[in-house]
C-alpha cells in the first residue's frame, strides 16, 4: 500500500493524516531532533500514528464519505463553541505528529502482556505433564487500557474533537485514562 496523506477533502485511499515534512516542520518548532529518522522511518511512524488515532477515539460528526479509510475530515461536527470542524482540523495532525515521535521508538499499543490466544488477560496459568494438567484462570473484567499521550490526547479532547458520549473520549471497550475538560 502506498503511502496516501488526507486532505481536507476526503481521499478514499489516505492511510496518513500528514507528510514527512510537515511532520519535521512541526518537530523543528518545538525543538526536536527528528534528523537521525529517515524519509521511510518516518512515513510509517505517521501511518501507525494515524491508525492510532483513529482507533483510539470516537469523534464528534460522521465521516464524509462512507468509503474514507481515515476517520477525518468530517461533516456535521462542531467543537464545544459551536464551531464547525469542516477539513482536516490542525489538531488532528498535532496529534498525529506526537503519536508518530513515540512510534518510531516504541509500539503505541503493545499486546498484554498476560493474555492467551483469546486475548483475554491471563490471571493464573499452570501446566504439568503427567497425568496432563493444565489449568488456566482469567482476570474477571479486566479491560485494555490504552496508553495515555497526554499532550497528543489533549490537543483534541481541548479542542470538542472527541465526542463526549464515549468514556474518557475512548472508542467503545477501550480505556483512556481520564481526560477531563477544565
Amino acid at each position: 500500500m502506498a503511502f496516501v496523506v488526507q486532505g481536507d477533502v476526503p481521499v478514499t485511499s489516505a492511510n496518513a493524516y500528514v507528510d514527512a515534512p510537515y511532520f519535521v516542520a512541526y518537530h523543528t518548532d518545538r525543538g526536536t531532533d527528528v534528523s537521525p529518522y529517515s524519509t521511510a522511518e518516518v512515513q510509517f511512524a505517521i501511518v501507525r500514528a494515524s491508525q492510532y488515532l483513529d482507533v483510539r477515539f470516537e469523534y464528534i460528526g460522521e465521516r464524509v464519505l462512507s468509503s474514507q479509510e481515515l476517520e477525518w475530515p468530517r461533516q456535521f461536527a462542531y467543537d464545544d463553541r459551536g464551531n464547525s470542524e469542516a477539513g482536516l482540523p490542525v489538531a488532528v495532525k498535532w496529534a498525529v505528529c506526537e503519536y508518530a515521535l513515540r512510534a518510531l521508538t516504541a509500539a503505541l499499543m503493545a499486546d498484554p502482556a498476560q493474555a492467551d490466544d483469546s486475548g483475554r488477560s491471563v490471571k493464573v496459568r499452570e501446566e504439568a505433564v503427567g497425568p496432563i494438567v493444565e489449568k488456566i484462570e482469567y482476570e474477571r473484567g479486566a479491560t485494555y487500557s490504552m496508553p495515555d499521550y497526554p499532550i497528543a490526547d489533549r490537543m483534541l479532547v481541548a479542542r470538542g474533537l472527541v465526542s463526549s458520549g464515549a468514556a474518557g473520549g475512548s472508542k467503545s471497550g477501550l480505556m483512556v485514562g481520564t481526560l477531563s475538560r477544565g
